[in-house]
């Protein structure tokens, strides 16, 4: 099948001029160079965070789920676990997680006891998984613009959405899609909306992606959520998982 390519990243090459001159200050005037940082989640703090087994494991379930919170110490950039039902489910309410497991098996259904792992490497060992409805703030409270970040459907996404699973559909006619509902706000206010597509007409995002963040403005919390033209009465089919990395933010 014919696989489709949903988003291209366009990088800006900023190049400097030199001009030979007793005073070079009279041929380079000060450029502004835009300064950003990004979150990799490499490091032993983050290490940490990582669950085993990757369903069920100590630190996204039981009590100490409750506890489960990230914050780069760099950019301020930070989550928890939703909890949305008092967390007694730990990770199965919603949330981001931390993961580094690679499971390139796509070809067959998978299952929730592969909810961490995604199919291929981006060259680095961690990245953040997310389930169901979550969001990401900066701890201080500061707003930032976010710039980018890298995405991909995960292993069990994926191995269901392009196969089937006998609940939720394969994801292969015209029509059929998968998206991330992105939403940026500065206070209350929402600052934008913006859809990242995961599947589409049959086409997936089984390798990671360069996302264009910009249009959501400065932002303080950016929320996720996720929707598919196949639904029951009690939502989106196909399991909400999808993962990121590589959060590039203006300092």
């Amino acid at each position: 099948m014919k696989k489709i390519n949903f988003f291209v990243s366009l990088l800006s090459v900023g190049m400097m001029f030199t001009a030979c001159s007793k005073d070079d200050s009279d041929f380079n005037p000060q450029i502004d160079v835009e300064e950003t940082q990004t979150v990799t989640f490499e490091g032993s703090y983050w290490d940490a965070l990582i669950d085993a087994p990757q369903y069920n494991g100590p630190l996204l379930y039981g009590e100490n789920a409750k506890n489960y919170s990230w914050t780069d110490s760099s950019t301020q950039l930070s989550s928890s676990l939703t909890l949305a039902w008092g967390g007694a489910y730990g990770f199965a309410e919603g949330g981001i997680a931390i993961s580094n497991y690679i499971d390139a098996n796509i070809s067959e259904a998978r299952s929730y006891t592969d909810q961490l792992a995604v199919p291929v490497s981006n060259g680095s060992a961690n990245f953040a998984v997310v389930y169901c409805d979550a969001s990401i703030s900066f701890a201080d409270g500061k707003a930032r613009i976010i710039k980018s970040m890298d995405v991909i459907g995960t292993t069990y996404l994926l191995g269901v959405i392009k196969n089937g699973d006998g609940y939720a559909k394969a994801m292969l006619e015209t029509g059929d899609y998968v998206n991330v509902i992105v939403t940026g706000y500065k206070g209350e206010e929402a600052t934008g909306t913006m859809k990242i597509g995961l599947a589409r007409d049959g086409g997936f995002v089984e390798k990671w992606t360069t996302i264009n963040m910009t249009s959501l403005g400065e932002v303080d919390a950016v929320t996720f959520e996720m929707e598919s033209n196949d639904v029951s009465a009690y939502g989106m089919k196909a399991p909400k998982y999808f993962a990121f990395d590589n959060v590039v933010i203006k300092k």
